[in-house]
């Protein structure tokens, strides 16, 4: 099983549409792909995916043993399910470290194991058992400093991953965002991929998140660079 975190110090980066479109790539490959939705953040996993009216059981039931894994999975496809988010607000507060262990333990027969968390800060997280932490940002001057604050925490983790959304290249042309090369020289990382802001790639229904062709390269990029556990 290979664990997947995706997390950000900044909201409205587009980090769960990227972990979904890793998500559905890796299911495509033929990977048994688990997404598990520990973010509250304003629109969840399932709403994308128009199953919000699908959840009965949700991560934290499955946690307390309210429900077995399998009533708490929701099928998308043959190879790709979701664990979703609590609605109930404050629900995934009851989530600690233990807790957080407990639960990859029950889900290793999946290849992939892909959670899409708030920041990296987050309290329950145990590095140690996450293969590839990836941090989405953008290029604003504060990316750097965010950067290498979430590369120190995610120090405990096999690989660290950086995935630039929403870049500005007109900006970055003018000297008041950062380019992609002053962002890797600044922060010593390698950026796996860089998506430019696009209306597109920001606000995507249903019937595109499945589109094959919309961020195809920057997404197997990311994908190229996950370290195997």
């Amino acid at each position: 099983m290979n664990v997947i975190l995706t997390g950000s110090q900044k909201n409205n980066i587009g980090k769960t549409i990227i972990s979904l479109k890793i998500a559905i790539e890796l299911s495509r490959q033929g990977k048994k792909v688990l997404l598990m939705d520990l973010s509250s953040g304003k629109i969840k996993i399932s709403e994308y995916l128009n199953m919000n009216e699908d959840i009965i059981y949700d991560i934290v039931d499955v946690i307390k043993k309210t429900c077995t894994l399998e009533q708490g999975i929701i099928e998308i496809n043959e190879n790709l399910s979701l664990l979703p988010c609590p609605r109930i607000s404050g629900k995934i507060n009851e989530i600690n470290k233990e807790s957080f262990i407990n639960l990859l333990q029950i889900v290793e027969a999946y290849d992939y194991v892909i959670i899409d968390a708030d920041k990296l800060t987050s309290v329950y997280l145990d590095f140690s058992k996450i293969d590839n932490a990836i941090t989405i940002n953008n290029n604003d001057f504060s990316s750097i400093k965010e950067i290498n604050s979430d590369k120190t925490i995610s120090s405990k983790a096999a690989n660290f991953i950086v995935a630039i959304n929403k870049y500005n290249n007109k900006k970055a042309k003018k000297g008041i965002m950062m380019k992609s090369n002053d962002i890797e020289k600044l922060t010593e990382t390698t950026i796996s991929a860089i998506i430019e802001e696009n209306i597109k790639y920001s606000q995507l229904q249903y019937e595109k998140l499945f589109d094959a062709d919309l961020q195809k390269t920057e997404i197997n990029n990311i994908i190229k660079n996950l370290k195997m556990p």
